[in-house]
Formats: C-alpha cells, sequence, structure tokens
C-alpha cells in the first residue's frame, strides 16, 4: 500500500509550480503567471493570468541579444520587475516555465537575432506564435521539430512580402489556426499533417492562386476567410463537410452553376466582390442551416427559377450591385424567414406585383439606387416591413408614391425618400398617421431637400397644417410656414388644396383599415387569437394567413367558370329566338 501510495504522490512532488513573473529586458517582454500563482497587483499585465499557467512573450523591435559567447558561463535569469544587465544569448534564453503554454509574439524581423531567439526558444512549449514582421529565414525552421504542439500560426503583416512554408508548416501535427495576411506564397500539394486538426483558415491580400485539394479533406474546419487573392476555383470549398463560415470576399470566383456546397452546418457565406454570374438551384440546395449570404458585387444577370427553394431559415440576402433587371415571386421561393433583402444599386427594369409576397417575415427592404420610377407595389404584401429604403431613385411625380401603396405602409419605422427628384408633393404622404412621429420627422427633413420643397409653394403649409397640434420640436421647423403668414404671402388657396386632398384620402384611409396586413395585426393583437395558436395547427394557420394575401388566386377559376357557362346560355338562348323565329316566318308564308 505504501510503494502505491509514493507512486501516486511522487508526480505531485516533482512537478514544477508556476513561477509568476514580468520580466522586460534586452528587447523582450515576458509574462508568466495564473490565478493560483498571479502577479503583483500592481501590474499591469495581471489581467493576463488565466485558471492555469500560462506565458505570453513578445520580442519588440528593440531586442538586443547576442550570439553565443564563452564568457558567459551562468545561464540568464529573468527576474520578476528588476532590470538585469547581464546579457542574454540569442540561442539560449533560458526561458522560466518552459512547461507552460507559451504564446511568442514577433514584431522585429531584421537581422538574425529574433531568428536566432526562436531557436533558443526550442526547448519551451509554444503553442501559438504571430509574427507582425516576417524574415525569409524563418522559412528555414522546421516548426514541427521545433514546436511540435504549435496550434496558432499567424502572420499579419501591414506591407506585403513573400514566404515559402513548404517545410516550415506542413509537417504540424496539431495545428487549429493559420492566418496569413499580406503574405504572398502558394499552398503546397501534398496533404499535411494537420489536415484533421485544423479548424480556422484565415489568408487575406495574397497572390496565392491556387487552392489545394487537401483542404476538401480538413473535415473539422469551421472557419474559412479568404480575401483578396487570386483564386478562382471553389471546388475545395464547396466539399468541406462541417464547414459553417465562408468568407470569400474580392477573389477571382467566376461560376456557382456547377457547384453544390456540401455542408449542412454551413450559416454564414460571404461571395461578395467576385465574378460569379450564375447560380443554380442545387448551388445551396444542401445548405438548409445557412442564415446569412452575401452576393453584392457579382455580374449576375438572373437569379435561376426557385434558387433558394431548400433555405427557409436564410435571413440575411444580400444581392446589391448586380446585374439583376427582373423580379419574380420564383426568385424568392423558399424564404419564409427572410428579414433583411438589400438590392441597392441594382438596375431592375421590371418588380412583379408578386416578386415579394414569398418574403413572409421581411423586415428591411433595401432598394437604393435602383432605377424605380415609383414604389413597387409588391411591398404591400410585406405585412412585417419596418424599413423601406427607395433613396437615389428616379422619383418625379407624386404618383411615385401611390396612395394604394402608402396606406398599407403608413406603420414604417422607416422611410428613405432622400436623393429623388421629387418635384410635386406626393398626396400620400398624409396618409403617414399623426402619431408616427418618428416616421413624420424623418420625411419633413427629408422634403426639406427634395426639389418640392421650392418648385411646389404648398408643400411646407401641407406638412404645416398636417402636423397641427403635434410635439413642439416639430412645429418649431415650420414656424414660417403657419397659417396667417400663408395667407399673407397669398398662398390661401392651399388650405383650400389640402382640404381637398384629405378627402381624397378618405378612401386610402379606409383601405389601410380593411387590408390583409392590417387584419393580420389585429389578429396578432388579440388575446382570442393567441389562444387559437396554441391549438390550430401551424400548417392550417399558415393557411390561414396566406388566404389573406391571395383570394383571387381562388376566385379566378371560379369567375372564369361561369363566365363560361353564362357564354353558352347566351348562345342557346339566341339559337332557340332564331329557330323560333324561323318557324314563325315559315308560317307566315303558309
Amino acid at each position: 500500500m505504501m510503494p502505491l501510495l509514493i507512486l501516486i504522490l511522487t508526480p505531485l512532488s516533482t512537478a514544477e509550480p508556476c513561477k509568476p513573473i514580468h520580466a522586460q529586458a534586452h528587447g523582450v517582454n515576458l509574462v508568466c503567471c495564473s490565478l493560483n500563482q498571479s502577479l503583483i497587483p500592481s501590474c499591469e499585465y495581471s489581467s493576463l493570468c488565466r485558471d492555469i499557467c500560462t506565458c505570453s512573450l513578445t520580442i519588440s523591435r528593440d531586442l538586443d541579444c547576442i550570439q553565443s559567447s564563452n564568457s558567459i558561463t551562468e545561464p540568464y535569469e529573468w527576474k520578476d520587475h528588476q532590470p538585469n544587465s547581464v546579457p542574454l544569448e540569442c540561442n539560449k534564453p533560458n526561458l522560466p516555465n518552459a512547461e507552460a503554454p507559451y504564446s511568442i509574439m514577433v514584431e522585429n524581423a531584421d537581422g538574425s537575432a529574433a531568428y536566432n531567439f526562436l531557436l533558443g526558444a526550442c526547448n519551451a512549449n509554444v503553442t501559438s506564435i504571430t509574427f507582425q514582421d516576417y524574415n525569409q529565414l524563418f522559412d528555414t525552421i522546421d516548426f514541427s521539430a521545433c514546436f511540435p504542439n504549435l496550434m496558432s500560426f499567424q502572420i499579419v503583416l501591414l506591407q506585403r512580402k513573400q514566404a515559402i512554408f513548404t517545410k516550415s508548416l506542413k509537417s504540424l501535427q496539431n495545428l487549429d489556426t493559420l492566418s496569413l495576411v499580406n503574405i504572398d506564397f502558394e499552398f503546397w500539394h501534398q496533404t499535411p499533417a494537420f489536415s484533421d486538426k485544423i479548424t480556422y483558415l484565415h489568408v487575406e491580400n495574397s497572390s496565392m492562386s491556387e487552392i489545394p485539394k487537401w483542404l476538401a479533406k480538413c473535415g473539422q474546419l469551421k472557419t474559412v476567410y479568404l480575401k483578396n487573392t487570386r483564386a478562382s476555383s471553389l471546388t475545395a470549398f464547396a466539399q468541406l463537410p462541417r464547414v459553417r463560415f465562408l468568407k470569400l470576399s474580392h477573389n477571382l470566383f467566376a461560376n456557382l452553376h456547377h457547384h453544390v456546397f456540401a455542408s449542412p452546418d454551413l450559416i454564414h457565406v460571404d461571395l461578395s466582390e467576385n465574378r460569379i454570374g450564375t447560380l443554380a438551384t442545387h448551388t445551396f440546395a444542401k445548405c438548409t442551416e445557412i442564415r446569412v449570404m452575401d452576393l453584392s458585387g457579382n455580374p449576375i444577370k438572373m437569379l435561376s427559377y426557385k434558387s433558394f427553394a431548400k433555405n427557409s431559415k436564410l435571413k440575411w440576402l444580400k444581392l446589391s450591385r448586380t446585374n439583376i433587371t427582373n423580379l419574380t415571386p420564383d426568385h424568392f421561393h423558399g424564404l419564409t424567414s427572410l428579414k433583411t433583402l438589400s438590392m441597392s444599386k441594382v438596375p431592375l427594369q421590371s418588380i412583379s406585383n408578386y416578386a415579394f409576397l414569398p418574403l413572409k417575415s421581411l423586415r428591411y427592404l433595401d432598394l437604393d439606387s435602383c432605377n424605380l420610377t415609383r414604389i413597387p407595389h409588391a411591398v404591400t404584401f410585406n405585412c412585417h416591413l419596418t424599413r423601406l429604403n427607395v433613396a437615389n431613385n428616379l422619383f418625379h411625380r407624386s404618383s411615385s408614391l401611390p396612395p394604394e401603396v402608402l396606406s398599407v405602409l403608413s406603420g414604417l419605422a422607416q422611410l428613405r425618400l432622400d436623393g429623388n427628384p421629387l418635384t410635386e408633393f406626393p398626396p400620400s404622404l398624409l396618409l403617414i398617421s399623426r402619431e408616427n412621429m418618428r416616421l413624420l420627422r424623418h420625411l419633413l427633413h427629408t422634403s426639406m431637400t427634395l426639389p418640392m420643397w421650392s418648385m411646389e409653394p404648398c408643400t411646407p403649409y401641407y406638412w404645416a397644417m398636417h402636423i397641427t397640434n403635434r410635439t413642439t420640436t416639430l412645429r418649431s421647423f415650420l414656424a414660417q410656414y403657419d397659417e396667417t403668414k400663408m395667407k399673407k404671402r397669398g398662398f390661401g388657396y392651399c388650405k383650400d388644396q389640402f382640404e381637398w386632398i384629405m378627402e381624397q384620402m378618405d378612401i386610402y384611409r379606409e383601405l389601410e383599415k380593411t387590408n390583409g396586413c392590417t387584419t393580420q395585426r389585429r389578429l396578432r393583437s388579440s388575446h382570442n387569437f393567441q389562444k387559437e395558436t396554441t391549438t390550430i395547427k401551424p400548417e392550417v394557420l399558415s393557411h390561414k394567413i396566406d388566404n389573406i394575401y391571395e383570394p383571387h388566386f381562388q376566385t379566378i377559376p371560379q369567375l372564369l367558370l361561369a363566365s363560361l357557362i353564362g357564354n353558352l346560355l347566351l348562345i342557346f338562348t339566341l339559337l332557340i329566338c332564331l329557330c323560333m323565329a324561323c318557324a314563325c316566318n315559315s308560317s307566315k308564308r303558309e
């Protein structure tokens, strides 16, 4: 029993305790500590202490170490908060707590000093290295032999440099994170030892042009960030089995039509600013969990039939700066959970009246700079819409804001009209409820910047009369346009026009009360409706709500049938009358 107890206690007695230390000497900043062996409270690095003993080492631009010297017989000693004037040998740093995980930051790579220092640190348990400066001497280091436990390798430079990692990286077995910024290189063709361990890959601002085939074998890779490279093939990325984030903007990817993204875990894909011209229904069919998709800045001319049919959980879709010209309901089929659709700077020519009908949950629609001449009727089907951006379009006339559309949108939190060449005051703006102060304030400020403010003399007075008895802040903007000054300036007729406009808008206020969106809002706010939703099946409830928008689809076939029967009866009656007339004529002749 006693030998067993001694055997159990032996590792505990021989394990080296963590030596808390903060040393600054010879251009090196060293911090080692844990929560149990912490630094002095006044130390600025005390917040770095973790549950276990960890060390952080920074090789600064002031690195001052010497080559091996026979005159130095004692190992260098790192002192806590004390200077040490003894020379430091580059290849014999004698780092404390050698078994603790080390994170090394290299700020200076000039000459061979940093290179030799890294070789001297091979005895330490280095798990992370970050280079803010890089020397081609580092390409000759076999990091797998020097730092076998290395999990994170990052190069983040301010200026572009070249590197060759064939020898230095491919044999690492535990590499989890690889980040290369402003490095011109090419991946090696052989499958690296870390292919089953890496979870994060970041390459940015690089001349890299070839995506290696072994990348598709990285089964644990969760995040890929590839930006501003010369890569043109998506094959390896599409085959990644468990990737969750694909951020592949500003590259040379040209076609999605022949690819099928395989990962069922993909939730975010960014393919913006590439050369993509087409995508197919099958492209993202397997990515049923996807939430965010950015295809902006691509020369896409048209969306394929039901391109997003399987992406029912997609919440954010960006198609800005594409070349799409037509929109139909089939383009958005399946996007029942979409909340944000951004299509700014798209040369739209045709929008079907039912184009946005599938977007049952849409909250924000961005149609900035789309060459629109009026607000599309399609937005009237989006009952959850709270923000609509139609700025910088071609709204010239009052008809650009149809009252039958504005009556449905009167509850918006934001309606952007700035940048439009409106020369006429749209009466439909008076449909905005006086209680919607946030929207009224925004539209008032926008109106002041549009041509109609100066070209339509009554515009300021319309607003002044519309916000009568509203907040002092709003009225202060229009103090110079009160009724007394209006008559004094010879614009008394504006009041008569305002009253006439308000009468004309009454019918649209009734339309607002009876439209499907208002009905749905009342149902949602009704206590009885809340009780019913606990018993009605979701698919039945969805069908009932859909019927609010689509009554005409059910009645059109019935009307056609009734019309056909009526026409047949009319023809039959005419034939009978003709026969009777012929019979009468025959009898008279006889």
